[in-house]
């Protein structure tokens, strides 16, 4: 095994050790929460044959035999006496043996990795005196000296690794599916852990992102997301329509079928462990819905020793301006419980809670239930089970527009008996095994299941009910999505300094939208996917990834469509402190089901002739260029520009002529450029403060032909976070801040486009002792009245305060 020996780590296969210092492995990745991008807003458009041509070209330059300075030492001749290391690494405090360990020779990359009993043995080495390097996930780096080697003998040595409470090189798996150092990833990342969600008050999983350069979150309510952008790439069309994000939860896809969308707010807190955010096209590996990124959630391992933790709050918000005519008194609160255990070679994880929201305003109140399980099972030396999965419902009150301008907490009376009733069930089946320490083999089988139910009418009484124009009257509609899927894959490490993987993906999705008069009825749809990727490392400073992906993408007796995905990334580690990266790729979506078959929008009242021929849109050139710099002792800088150009983007069509009845169809009508700049700064001062600060210029342009105007909607042209983390004693206090530039341009309701927003936050977190820690905080100190969404209002000042407590 070579240097990346470690990378065959999968986040699951950390050690019972390194659950056990959560708090130390986080504090490095703090380090890391801001991660740009690297694209250039000026680069010329390229057709999909030009790069093509490009990346076949790179792929006949990359795939020659690596440099002879870096590459693997040839076998010495059998007549040449050679001798062997062999041992064990070992958690330096408890002795505990661990397993995936990187072991290497200094200066080669000649290495393997620890066994799950954490044995080692480095064989056919040259007699002399060598230097080894052992390193691994919230360790120090260990290095022994003057390790003698004499022929035809093996030399025994222990390594003992000792915890580390900063690690400069924080390990992300999800840019190239396996653990890799975030210097060395091939795009932009950003981090976000279960520490920084502790520290900040984060209440529901899509306020995590709030700090995350390139991403904008567009809200109607405390309970319903409807758009999670990364740089500019979704749509704000409403249930999950016209998303780019690709959402995973411990790398399986949790994504509605019907609409392609995610639940953003149904993925419970208390989980998570870390979210990777990476940023630019990566349909090169996970296909469709993959265009303007992925967000993988990484959930929580059990714990060493039993453990149960309860966490609970209640809060409140401010009371509106008394001109809006709304005095109501608004609350909020949440329960959340977990246990967790190890014995021997099993061990599990059982987590749920409960929260509990009136709503800042009226029909922006919920009630939500989250449950997460795992179970993991290491039933030999080399293999490895894992079953996990999770179970979640909210009942809230449908989101409606502000009855007036003046009226902004308050919606008409009509809307006032609209309910939403959301279950959701997303699970899988983990294997993977290592047969030797340059092949790993995993196959995971997944199922996602949702239901949503929309009641228009459920008080009778309500005389005002369905009004809709009178184009339309339902009173109620449903939803049911399943998804089947496995995915499978197979790591290969050669000596030649080649990292190869290759999977399958293969998916089926069943939808029942009803009424079919309203809605889209039913259908099935089968999915086919292979994909492939080289990572040829070169020399320690460079790393060069070729990736290539197929899909076959079948509405079962409907329409069929074939996609590739191409990839060219590289990344140097010119020197101590600096890092370049650089991307090229091509991506696609696959219209959503409501896409091609929506016949009728209640809330609005739109009619919609089907369009079951819709095409996928195309990501025909994404790109970026970045760096990241070591300013300063303990300050880091990530800039990085970005150029995508989008060629068949979805947009509605009206069909009907003047003085008819409003009539639309969806098409791929637009051509779009999306470039920009992001950067983002931290400084971490000794072990008391931690400071971020982040910026996103987003310059989005419609291209089409025939278009009115230049603008694209919903865009935020200028985004900036920061936030600061001060550590005393027990103490812990941060506060945070985050501004949007006004909107110019929205397709709703013209005219009513939100404006600029700055909000501040502040949380004080006290620990009373080992077990025990309560918190006050208090969000939007200012008390901005603002909204994200033209005519939604969000929430003004909020107060809450809660409790931790450990078993």
């Amino acid at each position: 095994m070579t240097l990346y020996s470690q990378d065959f780590a999968n986040s699951g296969l950390r050690t019972a050790n390194r659950e056990k210092r959560t708090a130390n492995r986080e504090s490095q990745t703090a380090n890391s929460t801001n991660q740009p991008t690297h694209h250039q807003p000026t680069m010329p458009t390229l057709t999909a044959t030009r790069l093509t041509a490009i990346a076949f070209l790179c792929f006949r330059a990359l795939t020659a035999p690596a440099q002879p300075g870096v590459a693997a030492p040839i076998p010495p001749p059998q007549a040449q006496a050679t001798g062997s290391i062999e041992g064990v690494v070992r958690d330096a405090e408890s002795g505990e043996l661990l397993p995936l360990v990187n072991v290497r020779l200094a200066d080669t990359l000649v290495g393997t990795s620890s066994e799950f009993d954490g044995s080692f043995q480095l064989t056919a080495l040259k007699p002399g005196r060598h230097i080894l390097l052992a390193s691994y996930v919230g360790y120090k780096e260990q290095r022994l000296e003057n390790i003698a080697v004499e022929a035809g003998k093996s030399t025994e040595v222990t390594i003992n690794l000792e915890p580390a409470a900063v690690i400069a090189d924080e390990v992300v798996v999800t840019a190239t599916l396996r653990p890799q150092a975030v210097k060395l990833a091939p795009a932009s990342i950003g981090l976000v852990t279960s520490k920084q969600i502790r520290e900040r008050n984060i209440t529901t999983f899509d306020q995590a992102f709030d700090e995350v350069p390139g991403v904008v979150v567009t809200r109607s309510s405390g309970a319903n997301v409807q758009a999670l952008s990364i740089r500019g790439a979704s749509e704000v069309a409403g249930g999950g329509i016209g998303n780019r994000v690709l959402l995973l939860i411990d790398g399986r896809p949790a994504i509605s079928p019907e609409s392609g969308g995610a639940l953003w707010n149904l993925v419970p807190l208390n989980s998570i462990e870390r979210i990777e955010v990476v940023k630019g096209a990566y349909s090169s590996l996970y296909g469709s819905s993959a265009m303007g990124g992925v967000i993988n959630v990484i959930t929580r391992k059990p714990d060493v020793e039993p453990e149960m933790r309860l966490h609970v709050n209640y809060g409140f918000f401010n009371r509106a301006p008394a001109s809006a005519e709304y005095s109501r008194y608004n609350d909020f609160r949440t329960i959340e419980g977990s246990y967790s255990r190890r014995t021997g070679k099993f061990a599990y994880l059982l987590d749920g809670g409960w929260k509990a929201n009136d709503g800042h305003r009226e029909k922006s109140g919920f009630d939500l239930y989250n449950f997460y399980g795992k179970a993991s099972w290491q039933f030999s030396k080399n293999r490895f089970l894992q079953v996990s999965g999770n179970v979640n419902r909210i009942k809230n009150d449908t989101p409606a527009t502000w009855f007036s301008t003046r009226q902004a907490y308050s919606v008409a009376p009509h809307r006032r008996d609209d309910y939403q009733d959301r279950r959701e069930l997303n699970t899988d089946l983990y294997y993977y095994a290592l047969p030797n320490s340059r092949t790993k083999y995993s196959s995971r089988f997944y199922y996602y299941h949702n239901y949503s139910r929309f009641t228009f009418d459920d008080d009778p009484g309500n005389d005002s009910t369905n009004v809709n124009f009178g184009k339309q009257l339902v009173a109620e509609s449903s939803v049911r999505t399943q998804r089947l899927g496995n995915v499978s894959q197979l790591d290969l490490y050669s000596r030649s300094g080649h990292y190869i993987i290759a999977g399958t993906d293969i998916k089926w999705d069943g939808v029942v939208g009803l009424p079919d008069t309203v809605l889209y009825g039913r259908h099935q749809a089968l999915s086919l996917g292979a994909y492939v990727q080289d990572e040829i490392t070169f020399s320690e400073k460079l790393v060069a990834t070729l990736g290539i992906r197929f899909d076959h993408y079948n509405i079962l007796g409907e329409s069929v469509e074939n996609n590739f995905s191409p990839k060219l990334a590289m990344a140097f580690n010119a020197r101590k402190g600096l890092s370049l990266r650089m991307l090229l790729a091509q991506a696609f979506r696959n219209p959503a089901m409501a896409e091609r078959f929506i016949k009728f929008e209640q809330g609005g009242g739109l009619r919609f002739q089907p369009n079951p021929n819709l095409e996928s849109e195309k990501l025909v050139l994404s790109a970026e260029f970045g760096a990241k710099i070591d300013v300063a002792p303990g300050a880091s800088l990530d800039a990085a520009l970005f150029y995508n150009r989008y060629n068949g983007l979805i947009s509605f069509r009206q069909l009907s002529k003047p003085l008819e009845p409003l009539l639309y169809e969806v098409i791929n009508l637009k051509a779009a450029v999306m470039q920009g700049l992001e950067l983002s700064y931290q400084h971490r001062l000794k072990d008391f403060l931690i400071l971020n600060v982040g910026y996103t210029f987003l310059d989005a342009r419609d291209i089409s032909d025939g278009r009115l105007n230049d603008e694209l909607a919903y865009k935020v042209r200028h985004a900036f976070s920061a936030s600061a983390t001060a550590y005393h004693g027990p103490v812990t206090f941060n506060v945070n801040c985050r501004y949007r530039s006004r909107i110019r341009e929205v397709f709703i309701y013209p005219g009513s486009e939100p404006d600029a927003a700055f909000i501040t936050n502040a949380k004080l977190d006290v620990k009373i002792a080992d077990h025990y820690s309560c918190y006050l905080a208090v969000d939007n100190i200012g008390n901005e009245q603002y909204e994200e969404l033209e005519r939604y209002r969000m929430p003004g000042r909020g107060y809450t305060a809660g409790a931790v407590v450990r078993f």
